[in-house]
């Protein structure tokens, strides 16, 4: 509704117009006009802390100042049940966000004039009025207002102006005491606490659950346990604008109640609406429906009870030896999770660890099917394999028992391991035995020269696996790790080598699986000691000898893997080269002294010894090396 359009106040209302001397001019030039044009003729007063003023209950009062003065001023009108109406001042931030008012002075007087008064509750510090917010100790971008909506450009310099912060970062030991008695003994970074979450970008986001009128306020208290956790969270709140639809952030509690009280040891510091105090307590209590006020259009009053149920959503928050650690030593760059915060893992991974009859059953079933689905080469049927294997939880549990150099865990999942381990390879020598095929398919060739690629593959499973594991919500991804990994098939690979009597294919298919199974341990112990489930002084031991292993391992994979780079460098040199007008195709290359190359020459008549010489000595001469060629021949007509 414009002004042209909005109809005449229903009955006449004697109206104060409320500013600062200093304000005087500019209230008569652009103000009273826009007034004057609503048939308002308003009593102008000049408003002063230093003096007294007397207005009468039927007044409405229409207030141009700034936050300090308003403050003031809302402490006597809620004594005396003074009506008020805000118009935008530019120092008046805080209460227009607190009360919803318009930053247009057009609309900000139309609401004025033509809204009804209502009883609004009005949160207290120490008994002093608060528009919008109080901020305790440093909460970074975790501040009411408009952070958010700013451009790019100022949320880039405000990113980079908090990263130079990140390493000062300290927390306070704060003990947090609700309306109800609920008492709770933390640390924390910073706490913000708003009445309502209708005006604040970030407290609509967050507290979603707010109202204006409803007798609560709401507390949130932040407490990163890392630098990493706080550089994301400090990334996605000012760049990732959906973060906060998602709900509140892992590590931020919230509190709703109708009074709050912070009590520190040390002297605390806080901004209540922009402006920077000091105290040891602080008492922060909403009284509801004291202040009569005409709300602006951006707060709605829902008609709420007086006052709602507590909410203390406080698991977050650290206590006992984690908060003693947050307060006494510097914010640690990986999260270092308390026995307690890991528990239901470690559980999980001990019942992973046992060889129980399941687990040995599973490994019968995945080696004879992985068996099988070698000797008739079939892809799918190995896949099969590689998800029915259980081998990977044990493998897992061992990661954790050599993190945390618990030996009774290790010795289990060791043992699990090994008795899978023999398993295998003896229901796949016994398969062999009962199989009458003696040839090595490509399905089988593929599992006989681990490279270090192999051991990258396995490296990036075991970061998978372990992530899988400790976060419950991605664990139905360990499927797709066990596909990529792929510890059962050089198994059975092996077990096939040993039946054949091909020590050759036996050590090759052993060194695969030898090769994933360090791998993922190793890369699954550097995974938990980052997510915090160990302190690196106690995983140091298991890392080290875990890393001795990988490095021995590599020697043989990085000549393998030499090997295979020279044999694509071959296989790109020659093929479809054509000499003395024969073109050469299908070119293969195996390893030895001289190397191995089978090759298809093709030309459009017949190809005798002295051009096959004449080729090999060509071939010779571009490699140069010697070589041993294996020829196949394609006459074209």
């Amino acid at each position: 509704m414009t002004s042209e359009q909005a109809p005449a106040p229903a009955s006449p209302v004697p109206w104060v117009l409320l500013c600062q001397p200093m304000d005087q001019q500019l209230v008569q030039q652009q103000i009273v006009p826009l007034l004057t044009e609503q048939g308002i003729e308003p009593e102008l007063c000049l408003w002063s802390s230093k003096q007294s003023h007397l207005f009468q209950p039927e007044q409405r009062l229409l207030c141009y100042l700034p936050d300090e003065a308003l403050r003031e001023l809302v402490q006597q009108a809620r004594q005396n049940q003074w009506p008020l109406a805000l118009l935008p001042h530019p120092e008046m931030k805080h209460a227009r966000y607190g009360f919803g008012i318009s930053g247009d002075m057009a609309q900000a007087i139309e609401d004025a004039l033509y809204r009804d008064p209502e009883a609004l509750d009005l949160m207290l510090c120490n008994e002093t009025p608060v528009f919008n917010s109080v901020v305790v100790g440093d909460t970074f971008s975790l501040i009411p207002g408009e952070a958010l909506a700013e451009r790019l450009a100022l949320r880039v310099k405000r990113f980079f102006r908090l990263l130079a912060k990140v390493g000062q970062v300290t927390f306070s030991a704060v003990k947090l005491c609700t309306h109800k008695g609920k008492e709770l003994d933390t640390a924390a970074l910073g706490i913000v606490a708003v009445e309502h979450g209708r005006s604040s970008v970030l407290s609509r986001r967050l507290v979603d659950d707010s109202s204006a009128n409803d007798g609560m306020l709401h507390a949130l208290v932040l407490v990163p346990r890392s630098v990493f956790e706080m550089l994301r969270f400090l990334f996605a709140a000012l760049f990732l604008r959906d973060y906060w639809n998602k709900g509140t952030p892992s590590f931020v509690g919230h509190i709703k109640t109708s009074s709050l009280r912070i009590q520190s040891p040390k002297l605390i510091r806080y901004t209540h609406d922009g402006l920077l105090e000091k105290t040891k307590e602080l008492m922060l209590r909403v009284e509801p429906r004291c202040l009569k006020m005409v709300p602006g259009r951006h707060l709605a009053v829902e008609d709420q009870p007086a006052e709602q149920k507590e909410v203390f959503k406080t698991q977050p928050l650290p206590a006992g030896k984690a908060k003693t650690e947050l307060v006494t030593y510097p914010l640690p760059w990986i999260h270092h999770a308390a026995t307690e915060e890991f528990k239901e893992l470690f559980l999980a991974l001990r019942e992973s660890a046992k060889a129980t009859p399941a687990y040995l059953t599973l490994m019968v079933l995945a080696t004879l099917l992985a068996t099988f689905g070698l000797f008739a080469n079939s892809t799918p049927v190995i896949i099969g394999a590689m998800i029915l294997a259980p081998l990977m939880g044990p493998i897992i549990s061992m990661a954790l028992g050599t993190l945390r150099q618990d030996e009774g865990l290790m010795l289990t999942s060791g043992r699990s391991i090994a008795v899978g381990t023999g398993l295998a390879i003896g229901c796949a020598v016994l398969a062999t035995w009962l199989i009458p095929l003696n040839t090595i398919n490509s399905e089988i060739a593929a599992r006989i020269s681990p490279t270090l690629l192999d051991l990258g593959v396995a490296v990036v499973s075991g970061i998978a696996g372990a992530y899988a594991h400790a976060r419950a919500e991605v664990a139905k991804s360990l499927a797709g790790v066990a596909i990529a990994v792929a510890l059962v098939p050089p198994l059975a690979v092996a077990g096939i080598g040993l039946g054949w009597g091909d020590f050759s294919v036996f050590w090759g298919a052993f060194l695969l699986y030898l090769t994933n199974l360090v791998g993922i341990i190793l890369a699954a112990v550097l995974t938990f000691l980052l997510l915090g489930y160990s302190p690196f002084h106690r995983a140091r031991r298991g890392l080290a000898l875990t890393f001795l292993l990988v490095v021995l391992l590599s020697i043989p994979l990085a000549l393998s893997f030499s090997h295979m780079v020279q044999e694509g460098r071959i296989k790109q040199q020659l093929e479809g080269l054509v000499l003395d007008d024969v073109q050469l195709r299908q070119v293969q290359v195996r390893p030895g002294k001289p190397v191995n190359i089978s090759v298809t020459l093709v030309s459009r008549s017949t190809i005798d010894e002295q051009q096959m010489d004449a080729i090999k000595r060509l071939i010779e001469q571009k490699l140069a090396q010697d070589v041993e060629l294996e020829i196949g021949t394609r006459v074209i007509r």
